[in-house]
């Protein structure tokens, strides 16, 4: 057993940084693997590092960066790389990075000696990223650096993001591990149940080419455009960085010319024509000056600014985010161009940015039952049901809902906590629609997504559907699980309903951020919404109570408010530890956030994101449970922290023993009230240990003064071996979906999913309080 806390760091080199979708990563595997103490400077981590080089041939260090975590509202949703060149930007790294990832990722910018030693490549297998199957975007934001002889020298790196002291430019969430601290109640409204939610770098759709950046092109005589309309496009936006306007003169199959509106004063013009058999079209005459003068009054509108071009200037972009909104749309046309575009002709042409990039909104709903017999077929087992309607027309249909789950998220559920988080939210793309997904946490409280489903709307029939394959399909016959959700009037019917919801071997929860956002939208109190938060949060049942007469003194509606909840649905301390301490829906609402750009995209896009990502989740988190196996480590790296943090506070207690044959021992830490520790039972007046399925502070403290272990308190599902076995089933290569066999049938959409055509697209969702970052204090 591991006796010190020690973090895993893969150090890269020899390879080259890629960025993609706002993520980095390396082009080949770790070179080198080290153990490093959360004590050891930065210093002392260079001399290791230049040891390890040189012992590979590498002499000489230019510079170091870090895999830096990225957060927005408190969700993680990228990385991006931190130089590292003295103690500040290391404990800055190291804090961040080992919390988010449990493994230290760093980049080394390192050379060759003169006297060149043979390489042993000390990688020990694991899984790996085929830089041929997935689009990279290899990053030039490095920055200059100061190349030198020998040694690292961290004073003459330049900084890539600004001095060290810019931290706060991050959100730094302090996140707990569990909803409840061992010797307080936690009274945090903003607690997450989940800190990992690595989820942001999505890969939607291989292969790509990405699109020519057109901001420096130049048009010359000869030059050979693949299309007719990219030709046109590159004189459009020619002219418009020159606030002229042009007209087509001529236009026949193989030629084309034209002139500026002004031909008979302005000697601009243009002449191309088709290649033979071919698309392509070459310039054969070309005269770049303008000799009219701007007419700032026809020339400052957007004529020439078409959605067409717009999706061509922001194509890059969209495809690193393709939830880029419209508002930076505009931002960017004006910022290039110096022309105010029109919202829904912004809205258009991210519209058409995307299908360039992700295929046909209204052709990806009849793909989409070839795309899920792919899934079904290349990992069997996986659960797939496409629900289509009938229409007046033979051999066309309407869709209607879709659900999916992967083989090796069924398996690997059944070695995770036995908690499923539900969520839905909006399609934000061409149609309406709403995508709906469950998701687990693993053996070390991290997202382990289970099932997804796009139906029609957030209703009885939809969400009674959804639940319903989730029991038949996802969880195990006879295993008692804790479903959260919100108080959507549709899941609530949905308990009604659906016979295995009814059962005594399911929970149900409501997600305590959800009641306190709509507490706080009836009674606007923010003295009542804390009160209202410890109330749900505490795990001790006297304090409860306590805090709940407090409620009925401040406002007897309130109290009335929140009584008329089955307190069982909302209150941990009545929950008997069925929720394992998890709180609120943030799983699926973290997914759903990070999700958020696929949401835009035709479904079959949608869906291929999920799959690429659960082949990248896996194979990452299986190689961090063997590198943590390797490491000597018998938890995950999250439950190990938690573990070390108790065996710390342990020494502030004093225990007094009462029955040693019956394991009741008298717990008190420093001035703070005894509470009663039944080891024999499992159970600790606190609280925590029931309701969190984790030994609490008073646990180990009586542990360590009997001088046992507390191993064998803590349950199989935080161990190790759990969370090795949760990645353990393979997800094989996705089969060919152009071959699969033919459906036989149209599949369309229903009018009612069409968005309106008239008018500005208007927004799907709306803010309430739950979306209100709170503010912070300089």
């Amino acid at each position: 057993m591991v006796t010190e806390h020690n973090t895993p760091v893969c150090v890269h080199w020899n390879g080259s940084i890629i960025m993609k979708d706002d993520e980095v990563e390396y082009s080949i595997p770790p070179s080198a693997s080290l153990l490093i103490s959360n004590d050891d400077g930065f210093n002392a981590i260079n001399e290791r590092i230049v040891e390890v080089c040189a012992q590979r041939g590498f002499g000489e260090i230019v510079s170091i960066h870090g895999k830096l975590p990225k957060y927005k509202n408190r969700v993680y949703v990228a990385s991006r790389l931190w130089p590292i060149h003295d103690d500040d930007t290391w404990k800055h790294f190291f804090r961040l990075a080992e919390r988010e990832y449990g493994e230290l990722h760093i980049f080394l910018d390192a050379r060759r000696t003169s006297i060149v030693q043979p390489q042993i490549s000390t990688y020990g297998g694991g899984d790996t990223h085929n830089c041929e199957t997935f689009h990279n975007i290899h990053s030039n934001d490095d920055g200059p650096s100061t190349r030198y002889g020998g040694r690292y020298n961290p004073h003459t790196v330049e900084h890539e993001d600004g001095p060290s002291t810019a931290y706060e430019e991050e959100d730094d969430p302090d996140y707990e591990q569990f909803s409840g601290n061992d010797d307080a109640t936690t009274n945090s409204d903003d607690s997450d149940d989940a800190h990992d939610t690595t989820w942001a770098d999505i890969e939607l759709e291989q292969p790509y080419v990405e699109p020519a950046n057109r901001d420096n092109e130049t048009i010359a005589v000869g030059k050979i455009y693949d299309s007719y309309d990219l030709l046109k496009e590159a004189v459009a936006i020619e002219n418009i960085r020159q606030s002229r306007i042009f007209k087509t003169e001529d236009k026949h199959v193989r030629s084309w010319k034209a002139v500026c509106i002004y031909d008979d004063m302005c000697m601009w013009h243009i002449q191309a024509g088709n290649l033979l058999n071919t698309n392509l079209w070459k310039v054969k005459k070309y005269q770049p000056l303008h000799n009219c003068r701007v007419d700032y009054k026809r020339a400052r509108n957007d004529r020439l600014m078409t959605s067409k071009i717009i999706a061509s200037v922001i194509a890059t972009k969209v495809h690193v985010d393709p939830d880029y909104s419209i508002k930076l749309v505009m931002q960017d046309i004006y910022d290039k161009f110096r022309i105010n575009v029109k919202y829904k002709k912004a809205w258009y042409g991210r519209l058409i940015a995307l299908e360039r990039r992700f295929g046909n909104w209204e052709a990806a709903y009849n793909d989409l039952p070839n795309l899920l017999l792919a899934i079904r077929e290349s990992n069997p087992g996986s659960v797939v049901d496409f629900q289509p309607k009938p229409t007046n027309h033979d051999g066309t249909y309407e869709f209607h809902r879709a659900f999916w789950a992967f083989k090796a998220s069924i398996d690997g559920f059944e070695h995770c906590l036995p908690v499923v988080s539900v969520d839905g939210t909006h399609l934000y793309g061409k149609f309406k629609g709403h995508l709906l997904v469950a998701v687990a946490m693993n053996a070390n409280r991290e997202i382990f997504p289970l099932a997804y489903a796009v139906v029609e709307s957030e209703n009885t029939n939809s969400w009674s559907w959804f639940l319903e394959h989730i029991m038949t399909y996802v969880v195990r016959p006879n295993r008692h699980v804790c479903i959260i959700s919100d108080r959507n009037p549709g899941i609530l019917s949905a308990y009604q309903s659906v016979p295995q919801l009814k059962t005594s071997q399911v929970s149900k929860r409501f997600c305590l951020r959800h009641i306190k956002s709509n507490f706080i939208t009836k009674f606007r109190s923010t003295e009542l919404k804390k009160l209202c938060w410890q109330a749900g949060s505490t795990p001790m049942v006297s304090e409860f109570y306590q805090t709940m007469a407090q409620i009925c003194a401040t406002n007897e509606n309130v109290f009335t408010y929140l009584n008329a909840i089955p307190r069982e649905n909302w209150a941990l301390c009545f929950d008997d530890g069925r929720c394992y301490g998890i709180l609120t829906t943030n799983l699926s609402e973290s997914f759903n956030n990070v999700l958020k750009g696929c949401r835009t995209l035709p479904i079959t896009a949608l869906v291929k994101a999920t799959y690429n990502k659960v082949v990248q989740l896996f194979a990452d988190r299986r190689r961090a449970g063997q590198m943590w196996r390797q490491a000597g480590f018998l938890y995950p790296q999250n439950i190990w922290k938690n573990i070390l943090e108790r065996s710390q506070k342990r020494h502030q207690c004093t225990i007094v023993p009462h029955n040693r044959t019956t394991g009741i021992y008298s717990v008190s830490i420093r001035d703070s009230p005894p509470v009663t520790v039944n080891l024999s039972r499992c159970e600790c007046d606190c609280g925590f240990w029931k309701q969190n399925g984790f030994p609490c502070v008073h646990a180990y403290a009586t542990c360590h003064f009997l001088e046992i272990i507390v191993d064998h308190l803590i349950p199989d599902v935080y161990k190790l071996g759990a969370y090795i076995r949760t990645y353990a089933t393979d997800i094989m290569p996705m089969h060919d979906v152009s071959a699969m066999h033919d459906t036989g049938y149209v599949v369309i959409l229903p009018q009612s999913a069409r968005r309106s055509q008239t008018g500005r697209p208007q927004r799907t969702r709306f803010t309430n309080e739950m979306d209100m970052r709170p503010s912070r204090r300089a």
